[in-house]
C-alpha cells in the first residue's frame, strides 16, 4: 500500500523549487517572501554572509527533515546572486 501526499526527502525536487522561487538575478525581498510563503523561515540577521532560510518537514514514517538553502545576496544587496541548497538532513526514530 503505497502512500501518497506524505513528504519523502527529494533533493532534486528541492532544487527545483527552489530554483524557481528564488532565482539568480531574482530582487532579494521578493525570493524571500516567495521561500517564506512556501514554508521556510528566512534569518537576515547575517545578510552580507547570506540569508538562511530554512524548513521543516515531516515524514510519514516517525521523521523529520530539515530543507536549508541559503541565499547569496549581490554586491549591492538587492539581489540574489546564487543560491546555496544544502543537503536535505532527516532524524527520526
Amino acid at each position: 500500500m503505497a502512500l501518497s501526499g506524505c513528504y519523502t526527502p527529494d533533493a532534486a525536487r528541492l532544487s527545483a523549487q527552489v530554483a524557481q522561487q528564488a532565482p539568480a538575478g531574482a530582487p532579494l525581498a521578493t525570493a524571500v517572501q516567495r521561500l517564506v510563503s512556501e514554508g521556510f523561515r528566512c534569518d537576515a540577521s547575517r545578510q552580507a554572509q547570506g540569508i538562511d532560510c530554512s524548513r521543516t518537514r515531516q515524514g510519514a514514517l516517525l521523521y523529520t527533515c530539515m530543507e536549508r538553502v541559503i541565499l547569496q545576496p549581490d554586491a549591492s544587496g538587492a539581489a540574489v546572486a546564487a543560491l546555496e541548497i544544502a543537503p536535505i538532513a532527516c532524524a527520526g526514530l
